[in-house]
Order: C-alpha cells, then structure tokens, then sequence
C-alpha cells in the first residue's frame, strides 16, 4: 500500500493515499453546534461541503489544533452517491511512504483510548511505527450513522495476529 504519513498527537499515521483528494493546509472549518465532540465543524473546498473530524478526539486525546488559525486537514475523495466528502484534522502532513501489506501487523489497541475503529494496523518503515488510519470504519460511523466494529483486513486485519 502506498501511504500518506502524517502527524497527530505526537505520533506518526499513514493512510491509505487512493482514498485521499487533497492536504488542505489551514482550511477555514465553521463550528456545527449540536455536533458530536469528534466533528470540529465544515469547511468548504472549491464549493463543496467537507466534514472536518478530529482525529485526537476520536482517539480520546487531547484536542491539540485551535480551529481559528484554520486546520491542516486531510480532505478524502468522494464514496459512493455522497456528494460531501470528510476530512480529518492532522497536526503536520508528512511524506509518500511504501507500506508492505504483508509486513502490517493488527494494533495492540489501548483499552483506555477509542482506537478500535480508527486504526487498523500498526507498520515499520525505515526504524519508525506509523499507525495504518482506517477510514472505512471512520466514514461508516459518521456517515451512515452506524457503528463498526471490523478491522479492515485489507490493511492489516485480523490476520497478522
């Protein structure tokens, strides 16, 4: 898998980059009042509405970004019909990086933060662990409004245990 490292929390993530439309750098987000604590707000990207989630805050960590400065986001294609897209707030993009599907293994998860559905599986690249983001799981959550509770197989899965 060719993946797209980034920052949050101090620690290193890589997502899958086919999923990805753009790193938006200091995206203006609106606060949505009612929305759940892990939305930060909505942004609009060339006319189109981007729900913006922080990652922090579905990990269960602190909430290290101030959305008045604007918000390094990265912003995901499309799925399916929905013609609004997500996006996930990240302290500092990295790098392109070469994830061996193989050498990903299942996450030892924390029982006391939310990673269940956000990470699904762990990878050494050049002496450095970058958590695999899994956004399937994310995007079921928040868009269809159901829980999942897989780990996605194909980065990772059950598999490697």
């Amino acid at each position: 898998m060719r993946g797209l490292s980034f920052i949050t929390g101090n620690e290193l993530y890589a997502v899958d980059v086919t999923l990805v439309q753009k790193v938006a750098r200091k995206l203006a987000v609106t606060p949505v009042p009612s929305a759940p604590p892990e939305v930060l707000g909505i942004a609009n990207l060339k006319g189109r509405v981007v729900t913006v989630l922080s990652l922090n805050k579905l990990l269960g960590l602190y909430e290290a970004s101030d959305p008045g400065r604007g918000i390094n986001t990265i912003v995901f294609k499309s799925h399916g019909s929905n013609e609004d897209q997500m996006g996930l707030a990240i302290e500092k993009p990295g790098n392109l990086i070469d994830l061996d599907d193989t050498e990903i293994k299942s996450p030892h998860l924390s029982n006391e933060l939310n990673e269940g559905f956000c990470i699904s599986g762990i990878a050494e690249v050049d002496d450095r662990f970058y958590r695999v983001i899994n956004f399937d799981t994310i995007m079921q959550k928040y868009i269809t409004g159901t829980e999942a509770i897989a780990i996605n197989p194909t980065f990772g899965g059950n598999e490697n245990e």
